[in-house]
């Protein structure tokens, strides 16, 4: 293969580092980077951004951009940017275009993985995976224009329908396939969850939003040390990170289906708190928290299921590979397999009104261009667009499509001459065509006639068949018998031996009578033995001539119905079994009576010798006649059996004769078949030899008409494109004419305007310089304002601590007063108190010196004003600027100056018109703050100024006690430890229960219909109960919590209440309260001794330093302050260490363990939380300081006076939540949720 030709599939394959579309993005990048005025005094890239900016001003007009497709609905919005439903302008066509905040992308790298959602969504070749069709960029964003799946998302299906185990095993076995598909392409989703499981049109899941995958390593795993994902469905060896590098695999993936899994089923995720803090605790402790709802109607099968999925990551359901979970026992049904599921109908399938329906998404507000959005102007060479070279895609619109459709142009251009061969090719076939019908007819006449000589063939051939059958069947039939009466003339050949061994014995018994009378009873015994051997043998022939006849029977039924030959032979057979059985059995007896006749005869000349003396003559006489009378009938018995055997054997020689006849005619038959076989064979394989040439005939000829109709096709396409291309040259001949004059006149004119552009350059450089001197002292002025807002705030901290510490000693003195007017002791340990917090306050004030609050002001107020100097010297130099802008315009108009310089200008003026606007507003907006600020800082002042003065006159009225105070000095230095305690329990006492009351509309936290949402109520508090109602004229409320078991009241901070909007945190506060039975939704039954703090701090910490508290290592992302150095708590990008406490929910910093003395944990029972909202942040303020202040009373009545609320954590103003996202403390990447 040539080098040009390599590199021409270099350039046209859509998968290269540089094909086509990413050399454009090159050039595009380096042109944009570069053109910026400061780069541009270098010569070598002015000349570049020169000579190139035209051209890629061209580019962008030609390719795919934003302006091509019109906006429809915004459906999805995220951290890094929007989804919105869009329809192609020239196509019609409905995708969902994704756009990304390039800005947005660089700021936040560790964590935004643009590279693989576009390989993964354009590469991939699976049906359960969103498709992209383009991908392409300008220099603010990304684009991303995938396939739309007007059906949702699965949360959207499970708010709208109650999910149900078959319709869990459906969607469960289709995402399933979607991440067996993500992970074969070598990808970790890494956050799995329902707002990225789409529904198509037709119903079935699709797998989105790939912005957290990584791509696995040669071992199948990933490396990283960031925790992405969702908190409640993050895995616990993720969550463990903690910044350390860690390796997992696909494991992770699989933990997310079992809790999508269980979500289905019972409505929310198993390990789901408010606070994130419990949330990581439950999952870290899953083997003990994962619990099934006794309500939740669910099979063992799909608990075993979820179990697998949330277990260890070695024992983890899939960590072995997809067949395990495909084998599982829950996906057995009769519906669908895993290989037919893309078939079935899936348990919902959307109804659309149109291609554009979007009312399965949430409306979002179209989001207002962001200045935030574009790239600051850089001082030197960024390279901010390098990033994004390549990532432009197209998969009909690019460029290199374009090239390969004109490639097939010119391959139908060369096909041309070879279609003007087949045309002729095809003429001299149509003269054959005839032909070949004469011929096809010719051959169908034959093969019908054929056809019917086959079926008379068949016909005589399967009568012949069963002819044969039927004669088969005689023959066998007639072997059969032939069998048996060979058996039969064995039987009679036996008898006939049997006959003359009888009458040989016999003789010899009649011989012995006349010889002598000593053998009488030997004969005796023998005549005995003869006459039971006789009528045995009477049975057997008796026997044998009934089966004679038997078989006379049957050979005639043979003769007469030939079905019943099987039957028969059968018969004949058990009988010639019998018959066997008989002969054996009268072997053994002739034997058995050989034996018994030896005997008998030892036992006959025994008896003859004792018989002699007692028999008579006469006896002995009897005896011989009865003898002579049966053997004369034996004698008579034996001829009749012989010639039964006789007529046997002549009826078995005609049978024999027979047998031969019938094999003769079989024999005849079995010819006679063989040739009709032989001639059948050749006439089915004439048969088959025809059809196939009249397929082969048919086939041709479709063929033929098929290539003539397509090559018709083609010339008449070739005939119209030439046509085209004829008038397009003559237009481009026309165009090209003019634009060559174009191009002189252009000439004249650039040469005219050369010289003028180099007497503009010198003027153009000290305008820049004049800019850039302009934006120095902005950016100064910015640093003086910076520095002006954290002294601002500084002093608001120090003021406001010591408004509260004033109002706080202004509430002791009170107190002490009121105990004074009782008992004078009392009154002398308060005025004495009184005065030592004085001079604490003296000694503050004189500590700070000369800066007084005044002073501060003032200096603030200096501060202020030059503020406003410098703003204004900016301003004015703007202004200049503008007016040389105006200036400049009408003197290169005049001039006619260069185009690109004009351009270059105007662009860095419209530029410095939005910084001014910007600059100028929000210098209007902290101008206005910081005066009303002053204003509340004076009015304070005074207040604390009355204050002080106010003390100052109690004191000096207190002066004549001073005697009585001396006297008791020693009670007042063993008392004045007890002095604040003392004030706080005298302030408590001074106020009755019945002076706490609270009523009001408030809404409560409840899990509805599959989601936490707020239910509206009245509350009513009072010292004996704090109840809910539904509404006010109810009376029983449907929640009621005893006052005394309450323990805490607080504001909420994001990381509490994940799921609250900006306007909804300031009005959120949480109570805790004591429960009986000690059970609670979190962790709170645990043991104290057993904290659980994470890592191997546990290990290097004192555990008695904790007191009491149950802490959890965490990592704040969202704005949180520490409650023991007010310092911030929280970093969007590397929080610091942290921890929290699961049950009074205090946080610190990590670093005070050990380091300082951390206050006792204020819940020391277990303990449940509410969450509950006011109709305003004020009436939130009120029901916290009601609820504070009956906690307090009730300590101190109780005697726990010293375990009062920490006026930090009481009086923490909770900060201004942002954007609360669904991954509150993770990096969101989500675009499509719409939390």
């Amino acid at each position: 293969m040539s080098q040009a030709l390599q590199l021409a599939e270099e350039l046209l394959n859509p998968r290269s580092l540089w094909n086509a579309d990413s050399l454009l993005d090159a050039l595009t990048a380096i042109v944009e980077d570069c053109n910026y005025p400061l780069l541009r005094r270098t010569r070598n890239i002015d000349n570049f951004v020169s000579r190139y900016q035209d051209v890629v001003r061209r580019i962008s007009e030609l390719r795919l951009k934003g302006t091509d497709f019109q906006l429809i609905k915004v459906i999805g919005r995220g951290a890094y940017g929007e989804v919105q439903l869009v329809r192609h302008i020239a196509s019609q066509n409905v995708y969902a275009m994704k756009l990304l905040s390039k800005s947005e992308m660089l700021r936040r790298s560790d964590s935004a993985f643009f590279w693989e959602e576009r390989d993964i969504m354009a590469h991939a070749n699976s049906d359960w995976i969103v498709h992209l069709h383009y991908a392409f960029q300008d220099a603010r964003f990304l684009y991303m224009v995938m396939e739309y799946m007007p059906g949702g998302d699965l949360v959207n299906l499970m708010t709208a329908y109650d999910v149900s185990e078959k319709w869990a095993r459906f969607y469960t076995a289709e995402l399933v396939l979607a991440l067996d598909a993500l992970h074969t392409m070598g990808y970790i989703h890494r956050d799995v969850k329902p707002d990225n499981m789409l529904l198509s049109r037709s119903g079935h899941l699709k797998l989105a939003d790939f912005g957290t995958c990584l791509r696995r390593g040669p071992d199948g795993r990933v490396r990283c040390t960031l925790a992405i994902g969702t908190p409640d469905y993050i895995c616990p060896e993720v969550l463990e990170l903690q910044g350390k590098e860690h390796a997992y695999g696909c494991e992770v993936d699989w933990w997310a289906v079992g809790i999508i899994v269980y979500e289905l089923l019972v409505g929310e995720t198993p390990f789901f708190a408010d606070s994130l803090s419990s949330t990581y605790a439950r999952i870290r402790k899953f083997e003990t928290e994962l619990n099934f709802p006794d309500d939740a109607e669910m099979s063992d099968n799909v608990k075993d299921l979820i179990r697998k999925f949330l277990s260890k990551s070695e024992e983890r359901l899939g960590v072995d590979g997809v067949e395990s979970i495909k084998s599982h026992p829950f996906f057995i049904n009769e519906d669908w397999t895993f290989e037919n599921i893309q078939k079935a109908v899936p348990p919902v399938v959307p109804e659309l009104r149109g291609d554009d329906d979007a009312s399965h998404f949430d409306d979002i507000a179209p989001k207002e261009p962001d200045p935030a959005d574009s790239f600051q102007i850089p001082r030197s060479f960024a390279g901010v667009q390098l990033p994004f070279v390549g990532f432009t895609y197209s998969s009909d619109l690019g460029p290199i499509c374009e090239i390969q459709k004109t490639q097939k142009k010119a391959q139908i251009a060369t096909d041309s001459l070879q279609v003007q061969a087949a045309l002729q090719e095809l003429n001299r076939l149509s003269s054959v065509d005839s032909q070949l019908e004469a011929e096809k007819r010719e051959i169908e006449k034959q093969l019908a006639a054929c056809q019917v000589q086959v079926k008379d063939l068949s016909r005589k051939l399967e009568m012949e068949r069963d002819e044969m059958n039927t004669k088969t069947k005689v023959i066998t039939s007639l072997e059969e018998q032939l069998l048996l009466k060979a058996k039969v003339e064995d039987r009679v050949r036996e008898l006939e031996r049997t006959n003359a061994e009888i009458g040989e014995k016999c003789r010899s018994l009649a011989e012995s009578e006349e010889r002598a009378r000593k053998q009488q009873t030997e004969v005796h015994a023998k005549l005995t033995t003869q006459v039971e051997l006789c009528r045995e043998l009477e049975v057997i022939v008796r026997k044998a001539g009934d089966e004679e006849n038997a078989l006379q029977e049957q050979l005639q039924q043979l003769r007469l119905q030939w079905n019943q030959e099987r039957e028969n032979a059968r018969r004949a057979e058990q009988r010639a079994a019998e018959y066997n059985e008989k002969v054996e059995s009268l072997r053994a007896e002739i034997a058995s009576m050989r034996e018994n006749e030896v005997v008998l005869k030892c036992q006959l000349n025994k008896l003859n010798e004792n018989v002699l003396s007692e028999r008579d003559k006469d006896e002995n006489r009897m005896i011989d006649d009865e003898t002579r009378k049966n053997n004369l009938v034996l004698v008579n018995e034996l001829q009749a059996a012989q010639k039964k055997v006789e007529q046997l054997s002549g009826d078995l020689e005609q049978e024999t004769q027979q047998r031969i006849t019938a094999q003769k005619e079989l024999t005849a038959v079995t010819d006679q078949r063989a040739n009709l076989q032989n001639s059948v064979q050749f006439l089915e394989e004439e048969l088959r030899r025809l059809r196939d040439d009249k397929r082969q005939l048919d086939a041709r000829i479709q063929e033929m008409s098929s290539s003539n109709r397509i090559l018709q096709n083609k010339l008449e396409d070739m005939q119209e494109q030439f046509e085209t291309e004829s008038s397009f040259i003559i237009v481009y001949k026309n165009e090209m004419d003019s634009a060559n004059e174009e191009l002189l006149e252009k000439t004249r004119r650039l040469e005219q305007l050369e010289e003028h552009q180099r007497r503009e350059e010198e003027r153009s450089r000290e305008i820049i310089s004049h800019l850039e001197s302009e934006r120095l002292a902005r950016r100064i002025a910015e640093e003086n304002f910076s520095a002006t807002d954290k002294e601002k705030t500084m002093l608001e901290v120090e003021v406001r601590q010591l408004v509260q510490r004033h109002v706080k000693e202004l509430g002791a003195k009170d107190a002490a007063i009121q105990l004074l007017s009782q008992k004078e002791e009392e009154l002398q340990r308060a005025l004495q108190n009184a005065q030592r917090e004085l001079q604490a306050v003296a000694e503050r004030d004189a500590s700070r010196g000369s800066v007084s609050p005044e002073q501060r002001i003032r200096d603030l107020e200096g501060q202020l004003e030059r503020e406003k100097m410098m703003k204004m010297t900016a301003i004015n130099k703007l202004e200049e600027v503008m007016a040389n802008r105006q200036f400049n315009d009408r003197y290169y108009k005049k001039k006619n100056a260069s185009r690109g310089a004009l351009v270059h200008r105007e662009r860095r003026i419209a530029e410095l018109e939005m910084d001014l606007k910007f600059e100028r507003a929000k210098y209007e907006d902290r101008l206005s703050q910081f005066v009303k600020e002053i204003e509340q800082l004076k009015i304070a002042l005074m207040d604390e100024e009355k204050t002080n003065e106010s003390l100052r006159n109690e004191l000096e009225s207190f002066k004549h006690l001073e005697t009585a105070m001396n006297e008791q000095k020693k009670r007042e230095r063993s008392a004045h430890e007890q002095v604040p305690g003392m004030i706080a329990v005298t302030e408590a006492l001074a106020i009755k229960e019945s002076d706490f009351h609270c009523e009001g509309y408030v809404s409560i936290r409840l899990a509805v219909k599959r989601r936490h949402q707020w239910l509206e109520c009245f509350a009513v508090f009072n010292s004996a109960s704090l109840s809910f109602f539904i509404n006010p004229s109810d009376r029983q409320a449907f929640q009621t919590i005893q006052s005394e078991k309450l323990c805490h009241a607080r504001h909420v901070s994001a990381a509490d209440v994940r799921t609250a909007g900006e306007n909804q945190l300031p009005r959120i506060f949480q109570i805790l309260y004591a429960v009986e039975d000690g059970s609670s939704r979190r962790s709170s039954i645990t043991d104290t001794s057993q904290l659980s703090l994470s890592g191997s701090r546990e290990d290097k910490v004192d555990k008695a330093l904790w007191n009491r508290h149950d802490l959890v290592e965490l990592a704040f992302h969202m704005p949180t302050s520490c409650e023991l150095c007010v310092k911030p708590l929280s970093n969007f990008l590397r929080p610091p260490p942290a921890y929290e406490c699961k049950r009074c929910r205090m946080r610190f910093h990590r670093e005070h363990v050990g380091n300082e003395t951390i206050p006792p944990c204020k819940q020391t029972t277990d303990a449940r939380d509410l969450l509950i909202m006011a109709p305003t942040a004020e009436a939130c303020d009120k029901w916290v300081e009601e609820l504070k202040k009956f906690i307090g009373y009730m300590r101190c009545r109780s005697g726990t006076g010293s375990s009062l609320p920490r006026s930090g954590s009481a009086m923490k103003v909770p900060p201004k939540a942002g954007s609360v996202p669904r991954s509150a403390t993770l990096p969101v990447n989500s675009l499509t949720s719409t939390e």
